[in-house]
């Protein structure tokens, strides 16, 4: 079944902040049913091959899409709601009080923008093996291998809306690829 094309803010809530083993805290977002949120927005282009920030031995690796206009305003509907909802519960969440002026000051948004060509884009995280590794399908719907060029590859994302990531005074959404059908184009000989 396919997953809403849109984040519908009214059936969201935020749960009970976690730490988990390792130490890593986080704000789960669940739907009112208490159901994982999942979001299948239209297909991305992939801007860059995943990377994890000068690891090459990573297996859970950021992933840049760039979102069409539809895509952006579902992202920007759901930081504002995202914002409105910690300043509401910043004493629970966040352990101190703050006012939606300051929880939007220190909340980082999926949706960024790149410094030097003014591109937007979407940064999800990808796990590339292990139990929760991305399942891939190609455009038969049948399971394919991980692309060896993501940048060749039009993106149809399934993506779990996990919650928000806390680290020191900063907080932002975590986007999650659960699937992707690939659309791979063929690379053209130059000459």
């Amino acid at each position: 079944m396919a997953a809403p094309a849109t984040i519908d803010t009214s059936r969201l809530v935020l749960q009970d902040p976690i730490t988990s083993q390792k130490g890593a805290r986080q704000i789960p977002l669940a739907n009112r049913d208490g159901s994982q949120v999942i979001w299948q927005p239209a297909a991305m282009q992939c801007l860059w091959q995943p990377s994890a920030y000068n690891d090459e031995t990573a297996t859970r690796l950021n992933l840049s899409l760039s979102p069409g206009p539809e895509a952006s305003a579902s992202l920007e509907a759901l930081d504002a709601w995202l914002v409105n909802a910690l300043a509401l519960a910043s004493s629970k969440c966040l352990g101190t009080q703050m006012s939606t002026e300051e929880v939007r000051s220190r909340y980082q948004s999926a949706l960024k923008c790149h410094e030097a060509s003014g591109t937007r884009y979407l940064r999800v995280k990808v796990n590339m093996t292990g139990k929760a590794a991305v399942r891939c399908w190609d455009t038969m719907r049948q399971p394919r291998p991980l692309p060896e060029s993501w940048t060749s590859c039009s993106v149809s994302p399934r993506l779990a809306v996990k919650g928000i990531w806390l680290m020191g005074k900063d907080f932002g959404l975590t986007l999650d690829l659960k699937d992707a059908l690939l659309d791979e184009q063929p690379t053209e000989c130059p000459f």
